[in-house]
């Protein structure tokens, strides 16, 4: 869980900077910014009945079920039906609300010469889809029956396939698919059906899982939901992993919904100021802030301080933004993993001394955060600051 909190807590602060940011520059929407991974995926079992009536498998990826293709050796071929090298799960947050980025990385490729099958060239692709997060929780729920196929239909928000991705902007180009949808309000063509069944007695317990991506029109996808079709969908080729692993990737990840109701703990009322702080529910996130700090006095991190700045910026009550932006920046961390972090705590706190027009404090701030590496401080700094 330790690692699932601090992704968490960076996706936060990357939120809120540029959120503050907006009292300086209001030039371009922001786009939503999605997490590191929250969790990862990278072993499974694929299995596939083949013609000749003998059951392959293949590691990460489900063969195909034509037995003499299989031993051709044809570069197409062994990509199998299905193949990744992992499949990672991410937090966004979409007007307000918790979903998740749902990636996987798969091996692609064609042939320059299709007809000829000849000059193969391979691809790094990968495959996103993006739903609520509230939809982990129909994966496999506390209680459910071995044996017994379900489908779930992750009803995706967006979804697309970016072939040989550039890993410095991949992301970016998910969270510009999840900002013009946002916009336009238009319901995705397709959407993920997912086939699930826990399997096993007394022994270890496995599930088994596939995908279909599929048009997202209910008289399409509804004969996937048939009694009678249920039974077959695993019948000839699926994923397996272990039960433990897919709980580790599926239900690890905090749901806010979850947390709504009784929070008790420090870590309890801080996730839920944090679903109130992207509800733009400012005032309520603050007491939840101050709810935590009570529930752990001694728990000095500079995070929950920063978010109560960045609440009181919202509200422009900056007297008090500006006390808890002190603390957080007060209460630096010790080691290197969140010191970026915290320095983009020191520039949100120059925003709100910009917008209290203490200019030479605001650029102190700017100055110190753009040392740590925060570019935004660096061009609010050859902006602004020429005179001091």
């Amino acid at each position: 869980m330790a690692r699932i909190k601090s992704i968490l807590f960076i996706l936060m602060l990357c939120v809120f900077q540029y959120a503050a940011a907006q009292g300086v520059e209001r030039q371009k929407a922001n786009l939503p910014v999605i997490t590191e991974p929250v969790t990862v995926l990278e072993k499974a079992t694929g299995w596939v009945l083949q013609d000749n009536g003998v059951w392959l498998k293949g590691s990460n990826y489900i063969p195909n079920s034509n037995a003499e293709m299989n031993r051709s050796g044809d570069p197409e071929v062994k990509l199998g039906k299905h193949n990744f090298e992992k499949m990672e799960l991410r937090e966004v947050m979409i007007q307000g609300e918790q979903y998740m980025v749902l990636l996987i990385f798969t091996e692609g490729g064609k042939f320059e010469f299709e007809t000829l099958r000849q000059e193969w060239k391979s691809s790094d692709d990968v495959h996103y889809y993006v739903f609520k997060a509230t939809m982990l929780k129909e994966l496999m729920p506390d209680t459910i029956k071995p044996n017994i196929t379900r489908v779930i239909n992750l009803d995706v928000f967006c979804a697309d396939k970016i072939i040989d991705y550039d890993k410095n902007t991949y992301i970016q180009k998910v969270a510009n698919h999840i900002l013009k949808n946002s916009a336009s309000g238009l319901k995705n063509k397709t959407t993920l059906l997912m086939p699930i069944q826990l399997s096993g007695g007394q022994g270890a317990k496995v599930v088994r899982f596939r995908f279909i991506e599929i048009y997202n029109k209910r008289s399409i996808f509804n004969r996937y939901f048939d009694p009678d079709a249920l039974p077959v969908l695993l019948s000839k080729y699926y994923y397996e992993v272990s039960y433990g692993d897919f709980i580790l990737f599926t239900r690890t990840v905090p749901i806010y919904e979850d947390l709504i109701a009784n929070p008790k703990t420090f870590l309890d009322f801080f996730k839920r100021g944090i679903a109130k702080f992207h509800r733009m529910e400012y005032q309520q996130a603050i007491y939840d802030f101050e709810k935590a700090i009570e529930s752990a006095p001694l728990e000095k991190t500079f995070l929950i301080y920063a978010y109560m700045g960045s609440c009181y910026h919202e509200l422009e009550d900056y007297f008090n933004a500006l006390n808890s932006f002190d603390k957080a920046v007060e209460n630096k961390p010790q080691g290197n993993e969140f010191i970026a972090d915290w320095a983009k705590a020191v520039y949100n706190r120059g925003i709100t001394r910009y917008q209290t027009r203490d200019n030479k404090g605001a650029c102190a701030d700017w100055n110190q955060a753009a040392i740590y590496g925060v570019a935004e401080a660096d061009k609010l700094v050859k902006r602004h600051c020429r005179k001091y």
